[in-house]
């Protein structure tokens, strides 16, 4: 359901673009998915984050990866729940994703 904003992030390499790239992908479905629309703006969110912290700012191999299994648990922490179809595991895994962002 959202491993497809990961896929965006491997065509592109992984670079600063990628996540450009990504964060634009799940806003442009915001609209069409209007029940997907808090994940898709949390997924959008997260991939902008990186963008702001890293656009012409050095990053090292280490802080790549950190943020790649970041963004990587928020898609696949979405899909899960968003898959299963219950309304309780949507709003645990909303809640999750929200908290580890703020965090």
């Amino acid at each position: 359901m959202f491993n497809d904003l990961k896929t965006v992030l491997d065509d592109k390499g992984g670079s600063v673009r990628a996540y450009d790239a990504a964060a634009r992908a799940a806003r442009a479905r915001l609209s069409a998915e209007p029940g997907n629309a808090a994940a898709l703006l949390l997924v959008a969110y997260a991939a902008q984050r990186f963008v702001e912290a890293y656009d012409d700012q050095p990053l090292t191999q280490d802080a790549a990866g950190e943020e790649r299994a970041q963004f990587e648990w928020i898609v696949d922490t979405l899909d899960a729940a968003f898959e299963s179809g219950s309304a309780e595991d949507k709003v645990t895994a909303l809640n999750a994703v929200a908290a580890r962002i703020a965090g």
